[in-house]
């Protein structure tokens, strides 16, 4: 602020104050409340991955407007998924809206934002070591699959521009991988025929969606948009589906 004008506006709050008038204070901005309690494990269901195993698996519930919580300890650094895959409640019926999936760090109760921004599907890295709430919210009455994974990272260039896995769907939700393109490269990736399963490719850190999910391809070859971590989901169409992946990146 010039002096002139500094000087002018204390004059008037002097004369303000003379007249017996009541100077106006500033409103505090009230300080942000965490969307969880902090260290509140009340009525979280903890799970545990199976030794050797990448993943959680949950099957469960909700009515409508209802919401459940789940725990999970993980490290700083990790690339964590989460996939809330609803299914119709009986063969022939329709299948429920979306559940909506939200991740918190117990520590200080704050929410984690995803790129991907999904309502069902959550993935980032996590800023620190410790416990985790992951919270998955329903609209309607619905039953879901919750996955939550420490995806497997693939290499290609380690021994040649490809890379390829051989695996079974441990649950109908996504089976996922990190690969690591830049710029300009070319990624091609393959799901085999052997079982009905799709792909879903995207963007880790931004969010790109590369092969979209609703587009259920079985292949799909392009030139990255960014250097970034990209996220391969193998999506099966049932439970125990047997599938083959091939990733290049040249």
């Amino acid at each position: 602020m010039p002096i002139r004008s500094l000087a002018g506006a204390i004059a008037l709050t002097a004369l303000v104050v003379a007249c017996g008038g009541k100077q106006e204070q500033p409103e505090e901005t009230p300080p942000a409340t965490p969307a969880l309690t902090p260290g509140d494990t009340n009525d979280l269901v903890r799970v545990r991955f199976a030794r050797g195993s990448t993943s959680g698996i949950v099957n469960d519930s909700l009515q409508e407007g209802e919401s459940r919580g789940y725990l999970l300890g993980a490290a700083r650094g990790q690339v964590m998924l989460v996939h809330a895959i609803t299914w119709a409640p009986r063969p022939g019926t329709a299948t429920p809206a979306p559940a909506t999936v939200q991740v918190f760090s117990l520590d200080d109760g704050s929410e984690l934002k995803s790129p991907a921004a999904q309502e069902s599907l959550w993935s980032g890295r996590l800023p620190a070591s410790g416990d985790y709430v992951v919270r998955v919210s329903a609209s309607a009455p619905l039953s879901y699959t919750l996955a939550m994974q420490i995806p497997r990272r693939l290499n290609p260039g380690a021994a040649g521009p490809t890379a390829s896995i051989v695996g079974a769907a441990p649950s109908r939700a996504p089976v996922d991988y990190i690969v690591q393109g830049d710029e300009g490269q070319t990624l091609a990736a393959m799901v085999s025929e052997r079982d009905r399963a799709t792909l879903h490719i995207y963007g880790l850190d931004r969010g790109d969606q590369i092969a979209p999910l609703a587009e259920r391809r079985k292949e799909w070859s392009g030139k990255l948009p960014s250097t970034q971590d990209y996220i391969v989901s193998v999506v099966p169409v049932d439970e125990g589906a047997n599938y083959e992946l091939t990733v290049t990146v040249r």
